[in-house]
C-alpha cells in the first residue's frame, strides 16, 4: 500500500501509548515491536483477519502477542475482553456495517478504556462533499468506504473523542489523502447500548 511509508511513525506512536490489555485490530504487523510489553502493556491480542486483509510480519512476534484469525464480533461471542486499549489502523474503510463495528468496539472496551486509531476520513467542507460523492463510486469499484465522518459516528456510540489530529497522506487517490489520528475514551459511566438501539 502506497500510504504505508507515510504512516509508519504514526502506527508506532499509537502502539507506544497503548496500555493494559490491548486489542490490535490487525492489518499491519510491523508495529508490534513498538508495544511496551511487560511494562505498560500486559498483553496484545492481534486480529489477523478483518474484511479481506490478512496481517503479516517477517519477524517473530514478541512474547505476549496472541494472534487470532477472527472478526471483532467473534471476540464478544468467545467471551474475550474487556480490553483497556483498542488499536485500529486503517480498519474502518473495510467495514461495511460501521454502526455494528463501533458498537462491538464499545462493548469490548473496559470502563475508562481507550481506542487509538489512524484512519482515513471524509474531507470536511464543500470539497469533502464532492469527494464523498466520488468515494461512493470508488467504494463500488474497490470495496473501500472512504466517505465517512468517523468522529461523528464514534460519538453516536457513547464514546468521547478526546484528542484528534487531522493530516494528509501523499497518495495518488484523492479520497485516501485525508486522515485522522485520534484517541477515544469510553467513560466508566457511559451506558452500553444494545446492538438494536
Amino acid at each position: 500500500m502506497e500510504a504505508a511509508p507515510a504512516l509508519g511513525a504514526r502506527r508506532s506512536a499509537v502502539a507506544d501509548v497503548a496500555a493494559g490489555r490491548v486489542l490490535d485490530l490487525g492489518g499491519w504487523g510491523d508495529h508490534l515491536t513498538a508495544y511496551r510489553l511487560g511494562a505498560a502493556v500486559e498483553s496484545v491480542t492481534m486480529l489477523d483477519h478483518i474484511g479481506d486483509v490478512r496481517a503479516g510480519s517477517g519477524q517473530r512476534d514478541p512474547e505476549g502477542v496472541t494472534r487470532l484469525d477472527a472478526e471483532p464480533e467473534s471476540l464478544v461471542e468467545m467471551g474475550l475482553g474487556p480490553f483497556d486499549t483498542v488499536v485500529s489502523l486503517i480498519r474502518t474503510p473495510l467495514v461495511a456495517d460501521l454502526d455494528r463495528f463501533l458498537q462491538t468496539i464499545a462493548d469490548l472496551l473496559a470502563p475508562d478504556g481507550r481506542l487509538h486509531f489512524v484512519e482515513p476520513v471524509r474531507r470536511s467542507g464543500r470539497l469533502g462533499r464532492l469527494l464523498a460523492a466520488a468515494g461512493v463510486v470508488g467504494r463500488a469499484v474497490s470495496g473501500l468506504h472512504l466517505d465517512r465522518d468517523l468522529p461523528a459516528e464514534i460519538r453516536k456510540h457513547g464514546l468521547t473523542v478526546t484528542d484528534i489530529v487531522r493530516f494528509e497522506v501523499p497518495s495518488l487517490s484523492a479520497p485516501m489523502r485525508p486522515f485522522i489520528q485520534a484517541e477515544v475514551r469510553r467513560s466508566a459511566s457511559s451506558p452500553r447500548l444494545s446492538p438494536s438501539e
